[in-house]
């Protein structure tokens, strides 16, 4: 497979630039004559750096520096003993993508608001005291909604859940290009907003869904461009990101270990961690589906 242009070491407007214009992959620039191509919409300067970058070989990382890079690696907690429990007793990992997969409905909203808000407490109450970038999608964010959370977490003071609220940062996205540029800009987002330490994506399906209903190639295409952008920036930020996925079918508690996204199994590929919900009338089975860091399992809890 060839090189997505996101993974090439170019400023985030250029990238923009080459995908808005049709150029996903490095074997795009093949096609056409180089140059003359793209000088209809880059400088001179640009097409030289864009012809260095591409001819860059990828970098390697030992073993052991990847070992090293784990084991310093900072968690916060969820503030649910059971969700933390499946995560190794510490929590949602920065550096890394989490996935969260359920039916519509499921309690993707409350978790994610959750983590926001965890996420923001000081260390001694299990949090690393950062802001968190919410990316709203489908319109779930609800003003009222995070601060009925923020209230309920440990029967917080007034004072400190306007705190933890005033630290959730949300962009809303209608369409994918939309959240492609985003994430393309991260760097200038990062500096403006400062000490991100969470991004979610409430969802990461749907824009995909909006911009291209019928291109199934297109989707995947642009999944596997997301999917890298997402890594680069959890380990260039060191910031969590969690992402929310449709379920393909509606699951229950017989089937929540083996539950799957209607995306494929895309994020999977650079997730550390899914985690799959499942609403009931009297609470919310959790299940740690898939992992590279901790065993899958199991549990119930009786609120988000």
């Amino acid at each position: 497979m060839s090189r997505s242009v996101l993974s090439l070491r170019l400023p985030a407007y250029l990238q923009t630039k080459l995908i808005q214009n049709g150029y996903h992959t490095v074997a795009d620039f093949d096609e056409t004559p180089l140059a003359e191509d793209l000088a209809q919409f880059l400088t001179q300067p640009e097409v030289r750096s864009l012809a260095s970058a591409a001819q860059a070989q990828p970098s390697a990382h030992s073993a052991w520096s990847i070992q090293q890079q784990a084991l310093t690696r900072s968690y916060f907690s969820t503030q649910l003993g059971q969700l933390d429990a499946l995560l190794g007793g510490r929590g949602i990992p920065l550096g890394c993508i989490t996935e969260v997969i359920g039916d519509a409905g499921s309690g993707q909203t409350e978790l994610c608001l959750r983590l926001c808000l965890s996420a923001r407490l000081p260390a001694a109450q299990g949090g690393l005291g950062v802001n968190s970038v919410y990316i709203d999608t489908v319109g779930s964010f609800s003003y009222c909604g995070a601060a009925r959370a923020a209230h309920r977490l440990s029967a917080l003071p007034s004072t400190l859940a306007t705190s933890l609220l005033d630290s959730i940062h949300v962009f809303r996205v209608y369409a994918a290009h939309e959240l492609m540029a985003l994430f393309c800009s991260f760097d200038q987002i990062a500096s403006h907003i400062a000490g991100v330490g969470l991004v979610v994506v409430n969802t990461v399906s749907w824009p995909f869904l909006a911009s291209f209903a019928s291109n199934i190639a297109r989707r995947q295409a642009l999944h596997a461009e997301l999917s890298r952008m997402l890594s680069q920036v959890a380990t260039k930020h060191k910031v969590a990101i969690v992402l929310v996925s449709q379920a393909k079918s509606p699951f229950g508690r017989s089937n929540l270990l083996t539950s799957s996204s209607m995306d494929g199994d895309v994020w999977a590929r650079v997730a550390a961690n899914r985690i799959s919900l499942q609403r009931h009338s009297n609470g919310f089975d959790i299940a740690l589906s898939a992992s590279t860091m901790h065993p899958t399992g199991e549990a119930f809890v009786s609120d988000l």
